[in-house]
Parts: C-alpha cells; structure tokens; sequence
C-alpha cells in the first residue's frame, strides 16, 4: 500500500506501536499486530476514513475529517479534508498522480504542485522508523500485561491498551509533557509558513502541573488479517501561565475498507493555475 496511508494508521497509534513492540515475540498481541501491519501495507489499494476531535475543558477546539483513497497499483492518490475550529471551516483537497502531490482549497483559485521527492527525509523513512521504534521501545518495555486480545465472532480480533493515572509510564508521561509546552511554537511555525491551508486552533498554552491522565488505544484486525480500525483517546490535564487549570482531550478514529477494491480517478489539473510549493515555502 502506498507509504502515505500506512503512516497515517502509524502516527494514530504510536503509542500503540510503542507498547505492542515492546511485547515479547510470543505474545499474542505482538504477533497479531506486527503481522497485520505487514499484511496492511502489502494491500494494492484500500479507502481510510479519519475523524480527529479535540476538546479543551470539554469545549471542542478542532474537529477534522477526512477521506483518503490510495491506489498503491496505478501510484494515485486522493485526500479531501474539512478543518473546523470555533469559528472558521476550512476544505482542502489533495491528489497524487504523475509523481506529484497538487493541493487545492476551497475559496482560493489556485492549485499548489509538491514534489515529495525533494522534501527532508524522504530517503530516511526507514532509518526514522527504527530510532523511533527503538525509543517507544524503552519507553514502554513495562506494559506487556495491560494489552488485551479478544475474538470476536465474525472472526475479527480486538486489541486494547488502557491505560490511566500511575499505569502510564513515567518516560511517557514526561517525554508527553515536553511536547505539549512546545506543541504550540511548532503550530505558530506552520501557520507562518503555510497560512493559506491552515485555519488557527485556540488552544491553551500548557505550562506547567502537566500530566498524561488516561490513554486508550483500540486496533481491530479482520478475519483476512488487515487493520480495518484503529482509535486513540487521551486525556491531558495542566494549567497554564495564568494558573486556569484545563483538561485536553483528544480523540483520532480511524476506518479502513475496501481493501484491494478501491479505485482513485486522476483529476484534470489546471496548468494556468499551477504554483511551484516548495519546502515550507510557496
């Protein structure tokens, strides 16, 4: 399957990538897993269906959904996507087809051309994957029992982590922490370089009192051993440099089907229309 739909199941459950790495080669957890996310990435084609909420103090922030279509066979992909905050919505489309990603929104007349062979890492994926691999590996060698495997009767398997309060590993916690007090330097980056396909995310700036309280973390495997749906719930608690205390809670659905029966159609691109997008700048 092309390498894009694959990391987006990846990066919905790191944490969960992290704990059933960590699982010892004959457990059943590890096994299922690992064997599936081979068998997934093997598919020709599949269509995933994303969902993100984020909420802060039980007031959602962000909402996103998207489609994604990839056809790994005839190298094309498609991606449409509605961004929503307190007050903007944002649609963004975008297609991979003659090598190329072209990006469009809605309400500005024009269409972006990406080439993904130019952007950093492009040739250290694998080399990426191992040291984070490694890394979630120390940092969750100690949650081998709290996976749970459970079959169910249309010969499908439930893999769950659940995890709240002290069960969460202090590495994680801390290495969580550090991200969140950063998390919103990163997005003001972004914003700057890319303002037309982002739409502002009040989030609050957490500084200090910084926890992990709970993370759920769900994959279901079909009976022909793909991943058809995967979820991450977390909840983060913290006060910021005011003293407001404040709980995040994030929630990532994700839906997989019609695998090796997806079809994408190229698009007909506007060339009068086409800028050059080049690494964090257009």
């Amino acid at each position: 399957m092309n390498n894009k739909l694959l990391a987006a199941i990846g990066i919905s459950g790191t944490l969960m990538l992290g704990s059933v790495y960590s699982i010892s080669a004959n457990t059943s957890g590890y096994d299922l897993y690992k064997e599936a996310l081979k068998k997934t990435h093997t598919a020709e084609s599949a269509t995933m269906n994303v969902n993100l909420n984020i909420e802060d103090n039980k007031k959602l922030i962000l909402s996103s959904e998207s489609i994604f279509k990839s056809d790994s066979v005839n190298q094309v992909n498609s991606i449409s996507t509605r961004l929503a905050n307190e007050t903007e919505v944002s649609n963004m489309n975008m297609y991979k087809q003659d090598g190329n990603w072209f990006i469009s929104k809605n309400g500005i007349d024009t269409v972006y051309k990406m080439n993904t062979s130019n952007t950093p890492h492009h040739s250290n994926t694998t080399e990426l994957k191992d040291d984070l691999e490694n890394l979630i590996d120390v940092m969750t060698k100690n949650l081998q029992q709290q996976i749970t495997v459970a079959d169910n009767q249309n010969g499908s398997q439930l893999i769950e982590l659940d995890l709240t309060g002290k069960e969460i590993p202090l590495t994680a916690n801390a290495l969580s922490t550090l991200m969140i007090k950063h998390a919103v330097m990163i997005q003001d980056n972004a914003e700057t370089e890319s303002s037309d396909f982002h739409i502002k995310v009040k989030a609050p700036e957490l500084d200090h009192d910084i926890t992990v309280k709970q993370i759920k973390l769900t994959a279901q495997v079909n009976k022909d051993n793909y991943i058809e749906q995967q979820t991450v719930n977390a909840v983060v608690t913290g006060k910021d440099k005011q003293g407001t205390s404040h709980e995040i809670v994030l929630n990532i659905e994700l839906n997989v089907s019609n695998y090796n029966q997806t079809t994408v159609t190229p698009v007909e691109i506007p060339v009068d229309k086409l800028i050059e997008f080049k690494h964090n700048k257009k």
